[in-house]
């Protein structure tokens, strides 16, 4: 019983979590953002996807890609709908598909959208790699920030914090 109330718990400070860590493009800061800063966010680690999650790569791939095979598997099912009428099931399927692209299209180009204008008003850049908690922990006990408190509220994937607090008896 009692460690499925310390699972429940984690899984809240997870979800609640108040910020995010990231790093610039380039530079070995860690910055905190907000959920609202974060945007679409960074790549999780390494290699080259991180221009996958940026604003131009949603944007181009919505209307160059997603939107135009959208539109061509609907004008083509309607073309073939009278004398194919399973190519016509088959097209509206893949319309279906493709539109599911457009959608997720507008959801990244409109989260980031956002995101941009919230970083832009603390002056923050954007986030092209994420931190691990242990880092940005470390990293903030060694520039400490006002707004950031080294808890596990702050870091709730911070191993070294969790077993900090195991061996001062603050959680069990």
């Amino acid at each position: 019983m009692g460690e499925k109330k310390a699972a429940d718990e984690h899984f809240l400070r997870a979800v609640n979590r108040p910020y995010y860590y990231g790093y610039a493009k380039t530079g070995k800061t860690v910055y905190a953002y907000t959920k609202e800063e974060w945007g679409i966010g960074a790549s999780s680690g390494g290699g080259d996807q991180h221009l996958i999650r940026s604003f131009c790569f949603s944007l181009l791939a919505t209307v160059l890609i997603f939107l135009p095979a959208t539109l061509a598997c609907i004008i083509f099912g309607l073309l073939v709908l009278l004398k194919m009428p399973l190519m016509t099931l088959a097209m509206l399927f893949f319309a279906a598909l493709f539109g599911l692209g457009v959608l997720q299209g507008y959801f990244n180009v409109t989260r980031e959208w956002r995101g941009r204008k919230a970083r832009k008003l603390k002056g923050l850049p954007k986030p092209w790699w994420e931190a691990a908690d242990d880092h940005a922990y470390e990293w903030f006990l060694a520039h400490p920030d006002p707004r950031i408190q080294t808890t596990l509220d702050y870091f709730p994937y911070s191993v070294k914090l969790r077993d900090d607090a195991r061996s001062n008896g603050q959680i069990s």
